[in-house]
This record gives structure tokens, C-alpha cells and sequence, in this order.
């Protein structure tokens, strides 16, 4: 098989609990906007925490603790890329800090609960996995396939 235009890329992501609602980041690329749990590529050398560290630096200009690995998400974005999402549970240490930050395709942020998020469309398709830890704590299963939603 000719795997010739695909790529493989590594994106942190983090859950970030505030008052029982979860931080999600509006990205708009190609005039398109959707949600996405806040994090990014991973360089090479660079850990999958320090990379998530970065990134939530970045987009939203905030210090954070990346704690326990919650799940790992495998997708294929429809674009010619396969994504591997390794997703933390992160604390936030100054909320009020939060603000969108130099990354271009960040236009937005906002905190979601548990119905904010059954309409929701997030990318990867993990709402119910989010979902799922918000009201009980854990997920069923760690490691997820899910379609990148179009």
C-alpha cells in the first residue's frame, strides 16, 4: 500500500475541570470553526506533558499541572493524517489568567457541563468519553478510536 501524503502526528490534549464544566478551545481553520480539548503537536524530544504544558501556554496564556493520563484517542482526519491523542487531566492554576492566546487558529474558549456538551461538537468525536469522566470519574475504555468529525 502506497502510504505516500500521509503523516502521523502526536497532539496532547488535556481535560481541564473547572466547577464541574470542562475548558474546550474553538479553533477556526480553512472557514471552519469547531471544539477541541485545549493542546497540540508534540515536538520531537519533547514529552506528551511538556508538549501539552507548552500548547496550553500558548493558546491560552496559562500555567497548568498535567496530571494522570486519562485516555489515548486514535483518529484519521480525513486530510491524509493519522492522529495519535494522548489525553491528560490538567489542573489550571489561575482562571481568571485565562485569555486566547498567540496560537492564530485559537479564536475562542469556554467552559462546557454535561449538557452544554450533549450538543456539542467536539474533534475528535470524544463528547461521550468527556462526558463520561465528568460524571463518573473515569472512562470505560483507555484507548479510543473514534472518526475525526467532518
Amino acid at each position: 500500500m502506497d502510504n505516500k501524503g500521509e503523516r502521523i502526528r502526536v497532539r496532547a490534549a488535556g481535560l481541564g475541570i473547572i466547577d464541574s464544566a470542562v475548558l474546550l478551545v474553538e479553533h477556526s481553520k480553512g472557514g471552519k470553526s469547531y471544539w477541541l480539548l485545549p493542546g497540540g503537536g508534540v515536538r520531537v524530544g519533547e514529552t506528551a506533558a511538556a508538549a501539552l504544558k507548552r500548547e496550553l501556554n500558548e493558546e491560552l496564556n496559562i500555567e497548568v499541572v498535567v496530571n494522570d493520563l486519562l485516555f489515548v484517542v486514535e483518529t484519521w482526519s480525513g486530510n491524509g493524517i493519522h492522529l495519535i491523542q494522548p489525553t491528560f487531566l490538567f489542573e489550571i492554576g489561575n482562571i481568571g489568567s485565562i485569555t486566547v492566546g498567540e496560537d492564530s487558529r485559537v479564536v475562542g474558549f469556554d467552559l462546557f457541563d454535561v449538557s452544554d456538551l450533549k450538543e456539542r461538537t467536539i474533534y475528535p468525536d470524544i463528547g461521550k468519553e468527556i462526558i463520561e469522566y465528568l460524571q463518573y470519574g473515569k472512562v470505560k475504555n483507555r484507548y479510543i478510536y473514534k472518526q475525526w468529525v467532518k
